[in-house]
């Protein structure tokens, strides 16, 4: 059964007037990303019917993570690192740590990456280390996939159930503080994390493949 996202558009909204987002700006990052970003957008037979697990910046470490494929949101890949583990995805939106993000990359890990109007300083340096296997915005385009989402887990689980991932375990998903992995994070955090919250508990009273 395809996930449905037409719900998310009521939360993009409450987001954007929460945080003063520009949907014109978010529309204007889209088009500059074309000058740095080519993506091949092949994802969706890389994650369908897999047994996926979500690795959160709130990761501790007393906890592991289970052999399965794995997709570190942002800062979580140096959690990854740590253990040993490629992650097989990381999806960021450019604020955690490059160093890590690039040895990932170079050792065969695909790279989501989230454009956004906050990150357009961004692009030049990770456009120069990176090929990103797919680009997502805020809003469809021609240029991006959308699958919703706010913060890099939620955003990559909503990715996930469209996907139709066969099922999505989460872990390092702390809302109440901000993660040991969460790396250059906005002051707004927390209220972000709150929607993190939301979000995910959203998924999943539409979706029976979250564990």
């Amino acid at each position: 059964m395809t996930f449905d996202i037409e719900w998310w558009w009521k939360y993009q909204k409450d987001i954007e007037a929460q945080f003063s987002f520009s949907k014109v700006r978010e529309q204007l990052a889209v088009k500059l990303s074309s000058r740095y970003f080519k993506s091949n957008n092949d994802l969706g037979q890389l994650l369908y019917q897999q047994d996926v697990v979500i690795v959160g910046a709130g990761i501790t470490n007393q906890e592991s993570i289970p052999e399965r494929t794995v997709i570190a949101a942002d800062g979580a890949v140096k959690a990854c690192l740590q253990r040993d583990i490629i992650p097989d995805f990381v999806v960021t939106d450019m604020d955690g740590y490059i160093s890590d993000l690039k040895y990932a990359f170079d050792n065969g890990c695909k790279v989501i990456i989230h454009i956004h109007g906050d990150n357009l300083s961004r692009f030049p340096d990770y456009s120069s280390i990176i090929e990103p296997i797919c680009i997502t915005s805020a809003y469809p385009s021609a240029l991006t996939s959308c699958w919703g989402g706010f913060t890099d887990g939620d955003r990559a689980l909503m990715m996930c159930l469209s996907l139709d991932c066969k099922s999505v375990r989460l872990i390092g998903f702390d809302f109440d503080k901000i993660g040991l992995y969460s790396g250059n994070f906005s002051p707004k955090k927390l209220k972000k994390l709150k929607w993190a919250r939301k979000i995910i508990e959203e998924c999943g009273k539409r979706s029976n493949k979250i564990q």
